[in-house]
């Protein structure tokens, strides 16, 4: 059986579904090295002030190694435990800690197929100052080093080919989630929307607008908060649940209170929680303006929820169809949004539903392990 290796820092949310997926099927060996686990702090986030509630994850039932701090700062110690397992490829999650990057070379001087999973784009990258110089210089020859590339999605693709100058073998390893797990719950949950939607005090009617981010600068919730009010203006059944919490909560909290009649908070939600409220949606909006990717875009069409993201969310180049699976504004505009929304408030439809979740099947597990295997019977050849 071909063995894969993935060296990534910490677990995710939706990698770790995954990997316990691929160990069920077992379609090829798989061993996870975390690279940074060892901390006491493990994937505390300082914006929420709180370790993400991943309660979805009742077990991890691959192969998992997680160094040490020494084996963390030692090059050839993970080499060592990375050429234990034997692998046919080691696949690389991104070249930060320092530790990513030295990997490579040591390995492929050991004969071993080394790939890169990356998320950088070109529209969200600095290339300007000194750092940029020596970023322009640096990675064209660092990119070239890799075996293969394993970008996560379009204009991650597009990075790597634009940056590096040539193209390299391509095994996409997209942030996928668990579709089937969204869909299911889900469509559960909807036959209780209305009973829910009583509890908020919302109509029976209700247009219902969801958010999930971070109260956070980087997130952009007061460009939604805007195109939200802009479009309740005009539209009596709009309501809008904004789920999360963050350094922002004062001023978010301000900016809603002039309609907070209209506007359900419940703080920061576990993951579990997550698919009852993409069930009470309408439509999502992910407005960050600069997100290489934005996993939420997924989740929410997953459920059947069209999105309206804005022009910084990388997911929307490969996941969302004008007019069908959602729509586009620029990032920041909260007058566009708004006009989006306008826009979509009349298109939402059974069919419309069914489009979102077709477009995301194809992001899902089943097409990320069938790429892993193609990967490794092409290291046959």
């Amino acid at each position: 059986m071909k063995k894969l290796l993935i060296v990534q820092n910490i677990p995710t949310q939706f990698d770790v579904p995954l990997y316990n997926c691929i160990a069920d099927r077992k379609p090829f060996d798989l061993t996870v090295i975390y690279t940074q686990t060892h901390g006491p702090q493990l994937n505390f986030d300082p914006e929420i002030g709180r370790s993400p509630g991943w309660d979805h994850i009742e077990r991890e039932n691959y192969h998992r190694i997680d160094l040490s701090k020494v084996q963390a700062t030692n090059t050839r110690k993970t080499v060592d435990v990375i050429l234990d397992n034997r692998p046919d490829h080691v696949l690389i999650s991104g070249y930060f800690p320092r530790l990513h990057r030295a990997l490579v070379p040591v390995l492929q001087d050991r004969g071993v197929s080394v790939g890169l999973r990356s998320d950088n784009t070109l529209q969200h990258s600095n290339f300007n100052g000194l750092r940029g110089i020596i970023k322009k210089i640096m990675l064209p020859g660092w990119l070239r080093r890799y075996d293969s590339w394993h970008p996560v999605g379009t204009l991650a693709r597009e990075y790597l080919v634009a940056v590096a100058g040539m193209i390299k073998p391509v095994f996409s390893f997209p942030y996928a989630v668990d579709n089937s797990w969204f869909a299911g719950l889900a469509a559960c949950a909807r036959d209780s929307r209305l009973g829910t939607l009583a509890e908020l005090g919302f109509p029976e009617d209700a247009f219902v607008v969801l958010a999930i981010l971070k109260w956070h600068p980087r997130e952009d919730p007061l460009t939604l908060i805007e195109g939200f009010s802009l479009f309740a203006e005009e539209e009596p059944r709009a309501r809008l649940v904004l789920v999360g919490d963050g350094p922002m909560r004062d001023e978010v909290r301000a900016r809603i209170a002039g309609f907070k009649h209209l506007v359900h908070t419940p703080g920061y939600v576990n993951y579990s929680a997550l698919p009852g409220l993409y069930a009470l949606a309408d439509i999502f909006v992910h407005p960050a303006p600069g997100e290489p990717w934005g996993v939420s875009v997924n989740e929410a069409l997953a459920c059947g929820v069209p999105v309206i993201a804005s022009s910084g969310v990388g997911a929307g180049r490969d996941l969302i169809i004008e007019g069908s699976t959602g729509a586009v504004f620029p990032a920041g505009d909260g007058a566009a949004l708004a006009a989006c929304l306008h826009k979509l408030v009349r298109q939402v439809s059974a069919e419309q539903r069914q489009a979102c979740r077709d477009r995301v099947a194809g992001w899902g597990y089943d097409t990320t392990i069938e790429t892993f295997t193609q990967l490794l019977q092409s290291l046959e050849n």
